[in-house]
């Protein structure tokens, strides 16, 4: 979702981010992300839909970090919602905490998706801890995402299962 992971934290201010999700039965089948990080604020991208062969648009901008009382607050652009290459945009708070065994983050918004003129509510969290595992679940207003992660150095790999039936798998790089 573009204000979802995609586009906020999950970057690790690298300037560089692609990631391809692959969902068999989807309607986009594979939909690959490249983002690039002009600045800690700003971050374009495009995404290409195999099934459809199309491209669509990404971006997101910071308009306030996050500090030690409030969360940062994101509007961004592109596609909201994995396996369906639905266009949209967002706008998002984040917050992360510290804790004994690593990082917990939380995000809420609204997203409006331009095929199908709707507001909904997003969100999600993730549990990331000190052995480069993360567990987490994201909200796109319409399905849901429970996902797992494992990160070495600059590459990821996981497990999405959307609307906790459908699995799709992830693969990423940040250089």
């Amino acid at each position: 979702m573009a204000g979802g992971y995609g586009a906020s934290s999950a970057s690790d201010n690298t300037r560089w981010m692609l990631d391809t999700v692959y969902a068999p039965t989807s309607v986009t089948k594979d939909e690959t992300f490249l983002w690039y990080s002009f600045d800690p604020r700003l971050t374009l991208g495009v995404a290409y839909l195999l099934k459809q062969g199309s491209f669509r648009g990404l971006g997101s901008y910071l308009l306030s970090p996050e500090t030690a009382t409030l969360p940062s607050t994101h509007v961004s652009a592109g596609v909201q919602g994995i396996d369906t290459g639905n266009p949209g945009f967002s706008f998002t708070s984040e917050k992360n905490w510290e804790t004994g065994f690593g990082s917990v983050n939380v995000f809420l918004g609204l997203g409006y998706r331009t095929n199908v003129k709707t507001l909904r509510g997003v969100g999600g969290f993730k549990l990331s801890s000190g052995r480069n595992i993360t567990v987490g679940y994201q909200n796109d207003g319409v399905e849901q995402y429970p996902f797992a992660s494992f990160s070495q150095g600059s590459m990821s790999a996981g497990l999405y299962m959307v609307n906790f039936k459908r699995p799709a798998w992830m693969v990423g790089i940040r250089f």
